[in-house]
């Protein structure tokens, strides 16, 4: 009997375990908290962090974007690099002009001798090499015809007439560079010649003559420019602004003689200094 009371005894306590059970796994949800402290008994309490304390961020890392190309700043190489002021990186400096057939031979022809001009005053220290493409050239030249400037008219009296020529104010050239730092890496030339004469209406002189004494003064200043030379106030440089004013038409005979002016000798120093 005593055995009989022992064994339902134990068979209620099964029972009562099973409804406990059940009833925790059913009636009532557990809390974060219980399913942590039991995750940990699992594991065997090896961490000793709490639901409530914050886990370090976790950085991710982000894609780096690459920049445009032309945000990318070309490589220029300096083979002046000592040089500390506006220069080129590299000799020879190419050139090609723009519309050649345009501006006609003859200032094609003086376009020519302006580049023999610096040439010649640097003992060919400073070099330039002619190529056929404005956009890969250092230096681009373009010729630019300018209109309605040139005025003739005649007035006539009993026994003799008074011819007056009179030639607008204009630019006889401009000069526009790019650099990157002192590193000068293109230059382009503009040069003016007057309308109505040879190269616009076949006949008569150059309109790059008329107006000058056909020296090459304007073509080797705005070449310094490209070289980053700036204007002197010293007029008999060939970087004073009105080097070129002379007019073959509008001057006397011989007005012209003694009117060609050569490269500055401080300034052909300056640029064998700067290219050995």
């Amino acid at each position: 009997m005593k055995n009989l009371f022992l064994a339902a005894a134990i068979v209620l306590a099964m029972l009562f375990s099973a409804c406990s059970i059940q009833h925790d796994l059913l009636g009532k949800p557990k809390s974060a908290e219980a399913d942590w402290a039991q995750s940990q008994q699992r594991l065997g309490g090896q961490s000793k962090t709490s639901p409530q304390q914050a886990l370090p961020e976790v950085v991710v890392p982000q894609p780096v974007e690459e920049p445009p190309a032309a945000a990318i700043s070309p490589v220029v190489k300096d083979k002046f690099s000592g040089v500390n002021k506006p220069h080129w990186g590299h000799m020879p400096v190419t050139y090609s002009v723009l519309n050649e057939e345009d501006c006609g031979t003859y200032e094609a022809a003086r376009i020519k001798r302006a580049f023999g001009d610096i040439m010649n005053a640097t003992n060919n220290v400073v070099s330039f090499i002619k190529v056929n493409s404005s956009a890969t050239a250092d230096i681009s030249l373009s010729c630019t015809f300018v209109e309605n400037c040139y005025r003739k008219s005649v007035e006539v009296y009993s026994d003799y007439s008074v011819r007056y020529e009179t030639i607008c104010g204009h630019q006889l050239g401009i000069t526009s560079k790019t650099t990157l730092g002192n590193i000068i890496t293109k230059a382009d030339i503009e040069l003016f010649g007057l309308a109505g004469f040879a190269e616009t209406k076949s006949e008569g002189p150059s309109g790059f003559y008329v107006g000058t004494c056909g020296h090459t003064i304007t073509e080797v200043h705005e070449l310094l420019h490209a070289f980053g030379y700036q204007h002197s106030a010293d007029n008999t440089s060939i970087m004073y602004p009105e080097a070129d004013t002379f007019s073959l038409i509008t001057q006397k005979e011989g007005a012209c003689e003694g009117s060609s002016r050569a490269i500055d000798k401080s300034i052909a120093d300056d640029l064998v200094q700067t290219y050995s």
